[in-house]
């Protein structure tokens, strides 16, 4: 028999967003010129207009706190603020202070993105993040940022780490379209001390805001042909993926290099953002590049974009995040593509049941972000994806309320999940 799942006092409810992904008509940074490219995006999509957020924020805002959240994960764009080097724009400047007042006005608790992917063309111009000595371009837009924005209440630093350097300079799926392994250490490299630039300039300015890293954490699940494999091509990408982050902030020591510390790295995150899709399951091949292939269960439930649903993942992340990392946790990315809204609902409900397995094991998770607030711009995958609580018809930008935010907007309400929500999924605690 199952009975209501409580969570904590003061647990944040919301959604969340990135800036290009759903702003529109941004045409200065590398995704724009990359979209342009003949077969670079599914369907040959480009982001246009997105969702049309830049000019629909209050609405959209509105629209969240009636579905009762608490709290919003959206994001800066860095072309908007620095459109050239050492430029200004103080009109974007003013435009994210009223988003950051409509925040507070429809009493959304605001979690800001300082960088999610894409940089100015100039920057990119000078080589991105493949250089060091562009990381002071970085610093000056950090800087900005910190003097201009105080009502921020908490800030992440980074989306996701490890993707840029993966998708753009390893895969080709991302810009530049490079594939080096060389480049992608550099980039890896330099993005991992852009987290740090941005930490200490915050803090610098605004000492009670709270800043975090925001890091995609994926379950290995491992199926090997042998312990040799097992042991040794899990722990590698294991501890590119996942370990070296906690290695940074506990002591400043890159996992993948033992000689390299950074020392401005040592304890830069006051909270840690897991964001959570899929567990990735492995099978060693002969006879394919790298000799390693992804597998998946034959029994795997898949979302929209291919990913296998492990709700359990979520859960063993969690633990291990409060093993390795001192502080809060927050859930600020989890969410699935599809077309059924149906699966988006249980979706939430089996991955909330991790959440609160994990907090009630004494995990400190004291947020839960579901990607995303809106369907959006789904990078190399185009339009086609549908992550939103709220649907966009993107010709006429009408946004259409689904039954997955209602229900996610009532467990926000009571701050807990009903055992009659559970009943009704045929699901047990």
């Amino acid at each position: 028999m199952n009975k209501d799942l409580e969570f904590p006092e003061n647990f944040l409810w919301g959604a969340a967003q990135s800036a290009y992904q759903t702003e529109g008509h941004n045409y200065n940074n590398d995704w724009y010129k990359f979209e342009q490219i003949k077969g670079k995006i599914k369907n040959n999509d480009t982001c246009g207009a997105a969702c049309d957020h830049y000019n629909r924020f209050d609405s959209d805002f509105e629209l969240l706190s009636n579905l009762n959240q608490n709290a919003h994960r959206t994001g800066i764009e860095w072309s908007r603020i620095v459109p050239e080097e050492n430029e200004v724009n103080h009109d974007e400047i003013e435009h994210y202070h009223k988003v950051f007042e409509s925040l507070k006005k429809h009493n959304l608790t605001s979690f800001v993105t300082v960088h999610h992917f894409t940089i100015p063309l100039w920057f990119e111009k000078k080589g991105g993040f493949l250089k060091r000595k562009n990381l002071k371009h970085f610093e000056y837009y950090c800087d900005i940022l910190a003097k201009n924005f105080p009502e921020v209440e908490y800030w992440n630093t980074i989306n996701e780490p490890g993707v840029l350097p993966l998708m753009g300079y390893m895969s080709k799926d991302y810009p530049p379209g490079r594939s080096s392994f060389l480049a992608f250490l550099k980039v890896y490299n330099n993005i991992l001390r852009a987290h740090g630039i941005a930490y200490h300039k915050i803090k610098e300015k605004n000492p009670k805001s709270q800043v975090g890293i925001v890091k995609n954490v994926p379950y290995f699940y491992q199926k090997f042909y042998g312990k040799f494999w097992k042991k040794r091509v899990v722990s590698f990408f294991d501890n590119v993926y996942n370990q070296i982050f906690f290695d940074l902030l506990n002591n400043g020591r890159v996992s993948l290099n033992p000689l390299i510390r950074e020392k401005c790295l040592k304890g830069t995150s006051d909270f840690f953002g897991i964001n959570y899709y899929d567990a990735l399951y492995f099978k060693f091949k002969l006879g394919i590049p790298y000799g390693m292939d992804f597998m998946l269960p034959e029994d795997t439930r898949f979302t929209q974009m291919g990913w296998g649903i492990y709700p359990r993942g979520l859960y063993e992340n969690i633990m291990r995040v409060k093993k390795e990392f001192n502080g809060p946790i927050y859930i600020t990315e989890n969410g699935i593509a599809t077309l059924e809204d149906k699966e988006r609902q249980s979706f939430i409900l089996e991955h909330l049941l991790a959440v609160h397995r994990a907090i009630k094991e004494g995990a400190d998770v004291r947020g839960f972000f579901y990607w995303s607030s809106m369907d959006n711009w789904e990078w190399a995958e185009g339009f086609e994806p549908r992550f939103g609580l709220i649907g966009i018809d993107y010709e006429t930008q009408e946004r259409q309320i689904r039954e997955s935010a209602k229900m996610y907007g009532e467990i926000a309400k009571q701050n807990k999940i009903s055992a009659n929500l559970l009943e009704k999924f045929k699901l047990n605690a």
